[in-house]
């Protein structure tokens, strides 16, 4: 790709939706999973995975259809009123998901990293962060975390190569224990840690003319799904399912279980744990990215301004509330799982289904739509 064309190379957008798939899903899923279908959390995650691969080839045909932006693509389905909605709505999840992320890595480092230091610090600290490496652009990060990608991958093969040799296959049973009902449960969930799928159309304007889009992201999402099943049997094999059950974060408990040879590093774990650390932090950034793109198309500004503050602030304070109360973490939970990802999905199926109208909804074809004003407005963050 061309330095500071505003441009991700197909290699760079690979590197940067990896974490997505890999971040949240490996430090939340395996205890969660564990708890509710036990062993047959692993099937849990195989129908999960396969589920969202099946939504990704979906999203994935729609990116190779569109000739403008995703905003321009909504509005010539389903007219300006709706698609604004539709854009608030994806703002308020996509809010959510950075919240969500942010207070899942406050916890981790103060878990893990730095102890009796204030909550509130930490986030802002965090937040401060995400917001400066947003302002610098969606290219610098592109080329940072291309970078970072293999200073994590070896670690990661590292940890999970001396894992294996703590391993009783004996920890990988019973199977076929879990109702349908939890196994379909668990598979919902896992499907809904893969939500950012539904948020990749709004990267087509920022991708270089000409990149691989469709077998990058086919191979973050195999690679994302792989480490995960990977993980859930080195974890079963190891501290076995019940023990699972109730550890919080397995997989950081298990970074400081694995002793590097030689005794290098006495505080392995921590350089360990900078594997998730990274990669929570990219799922956030990528979070905020999408919410002040919303913000954008719902004002039809071309700049980001203030959006990204405001962003910024807005998730701060979300999951200040969220860290200091389990009730509303909870309602939001359940809101996302019964309200925010039915709907990105039925979204992302419509839109590829309905038919396009040059001005504006296909059912109201004779009335003007945003979608000629998008058109001019269509620029990146």
């Amino acid at each position: 790709m061309n330095i500071e064309n505003e441009k991700i190379s197909g290699r760079q957008l690979g590197r940067m939706v990896f974490y997505d798939f890999f971040g949240l899903t490996t430090l939340v899923l395996p205890g969660y999973l564990a708890k509710g279908a036990g062993m047959d959390g692993f099937f849990c995650l195989v129908i999960g995975f396969g589920a969202g691969y099946l939504f990704l080839l979906f999203v994935l045909s729609q990116m190779r259809r569109m000739e403008q932006g995703y905003q321009v693509y909504l509005a010539k389905r389903f007219g300006n009123i709706l698609t604004g909605f539709l854009l608030f709505c994806y703002l308020l999840t996509a809010l959510f998901g950075a919240a969500y992320g942010l207070r899942m890595l406050g916890n981790v480092i103060c878990k893990y990293l730095i102890r009796d230091t204030s909550m509130w610090l930490i986030l802002g600290v965090l937040t401060i962060l995400a917001v400066y490496g947003l302002s610098a652009g969606l290219e610098c990060r592109g080329r940072l975390y291309e970078v970072v990608f293999w200073f994590l991958a070896l670690p990661l093969i590292i940890l999970f190569f001396l894992s294996m040799f703590s391993v009783e296959p004996a920890g990988w049973l019973p199977v076929f224990r879990t109702g349908g009902g939890q196994l379909a449960e668990g598979s919902y969930v896992v499907f809904a840690f893969l939500m950012s799928t539904a948020f990749l159309p709004m990267l087509v304007g920022d991708i270089a003319e000409g990149a691989d889009r469709t077998r990058v992201l086919k191979q973050s999402f195999a690679l994302g799904m792989c480490l995960n099943l990977a993980l859930f049997l080195l974890l079963a094999g190891i501290f076995r399912v019940p023990v699972m059950a109730v550890i919080e974060e397995p997989a950081l408990t298990l970074t400081a279980m694995v002793k590097m040879p030689g005794g290098f590093f006495e505080r392995q774990d921590a350089l360990l744990c900078g594997i998730w650390f990274v990669s929570i932090f990219a799922f956030v950034e990528n979070a905020l990215y999408y919410s002040v793109y919303c913000a954008r198309k719902i004002c039809r500004k071309r700049e980001q301004g203030w959006f990204l503050f405001g962003a910024g602030l807005l998730v701060y304070v979300l999951s200040l509330a969220m860290h200091y109360s389990r009730a509303l973490l909870d309602t939001l939970v359940r809101c996302y799982l019964l309200t925010a990802v039915p709907l990105l999905v039925i979204v992302a199926l419509l839109a590829g289904i309905l038919p396009a109208h040059a001005s504006g909804a296909w059912w109201r074809g004779e009335e003007k739509s945003i979608a000629g004003t998008a058109k001019r407005e269509e620029g990146t963050v």
